[in-house]
């Protein structure tokens, strides 16, 4: 697996194939058994804890702290800055985020949407300095307009903030709608990994799930997920 500086690349696969450890690994959280990941700025598992930002499934939002302070934490696990910096970092990106007016609010008082954005504003102070997002099917529990409002916002601060972006998902539009390339994971004695380019222009919006090379894109994904018995 190679990962381009900047690109949007997903990984699909079944339930238990392996998708979650790969992140894990790649976030410095497990040792590889086999193989090794290279990343220039951060070689070694100990030197990549803490500078790859990493969502997991849930948003693991602390119910007791507002807004601010949940995305405040990862300073306060590991200081990096003063701590009045990071404070008009994390507000200027509150701002960008569209989180403004809530930074007093407590997750409670959230949307699903809401929520899925604070919890990525926080992953991103806890991988400061870093240039890869992993992001572990964020989206799963949205329903679907909130979902496709999520999709066209993670585009859009993803062409802004240029940084390479790995996506676990079963949402084989999803993966096709925001991805540069796929990679198709199947678990087993026989496991190997599959990889798909998504060749539709960009910027992409919902209307391409319609036309025809997406829809030929999403067909030959089945294909190989049948083939490979992971869907």
């Amino acid at each position: 697996m190679d990962i381009s500086q900047g690109e949007f690349v997903s990984v699909i696969g079944a339930s238990g194939c392996g998708k979650s450890t790969l992140f894990k690994t790649i976030a410095g959280l497990l040792e590889p058994t086999h193989g090794k990941i290279m990343i220039p700025s951060s070689p070694s598992a100990s030197n990549r804890l803490g500078q790859i930002a990493y969502m997991p499934q849930q948003d693991l939002l602390l119910p007791w702290r507002t807004v601010l302070d949940n995305c405040l934490l990862p300073w306060e696990i590991k200081p990096r800055s003063n701590k009045q910096q990071t404070i008009s970092h994390i507000r200027e990106m509150l701002s960008r985020f569209g989180l403004a007016d809530v930074e007093k609010a407590y997750p409670h008082e959230l949307s699903g949407g809401m929520k899925q954005r604070v919890a990525f504003l926080r992953t991103l102070v806890a991988g400061a300095g870093g240039r890869l997002i992993l992001l572990d099917e964020p989206f799963g529990a949205l329903d679907a307009m909130t979902k496709r409002e999520m999709h066209r916002w993670l585009l859009e601060l993803w062409d802004e903030l240029s940084q390479t972006v790995m996506l676990i998902t079963h949402d084989l539009e999803e993966a096709l709608l925001l991805s540069d390339r796929i990679y198709l994971l199947s678990g087993g004695v026989h496991s190997e990994l599959q990889e798909i380019i998504v060749d539709l222009p960009r910027p992409r919006h919902y209307k391409m799930n319609y036309e025809l090379r997406f829809i030929a894109l999403r067909e030959e994904l089945e294909r190989r997920m049948y083939a490979t018995h992971t869907f």
